[in-house]
C-alpha cells in the first residue's frame, strides 16, 4: 500500500514539474501591493475575532 502512494505521488510530482518546465507554462501573477494589505486586514480581522471571543466566553 505505501509502495503504491509513493509511485503515484513520485508520478504526479515529476509530471507537475514537467509542465511547469515547459516553455509554454505562464507563471501567476506576483503578489500586488493590494494583495499584501488585504491579507494583512483578513489576519487582523481573525485575530481581533479571536481576542473578542475570548472575553465572549
Amino acid at each position: 500500500m505505501k509502495a503504491d502512494y509513493e509511485k503515484l505521488l513520485t508520478e504526479e510530482v515529476e509530471s507537475k514539474i514537467s509542465e511547469m518546465e515547459s516553455q509554454s507554462y505562464e507563471f501567476p501573477e506576483r503578489f500586488s501591493k493590494k494583495d499584501y494589505i488585504l491579507t494583512a486586514v483578513v489576519i487582523l480581522v481573525c485575530l481581533a475575532g479571536v481576542i473578542l471571543g475570548a472575553f465572549i466566553a
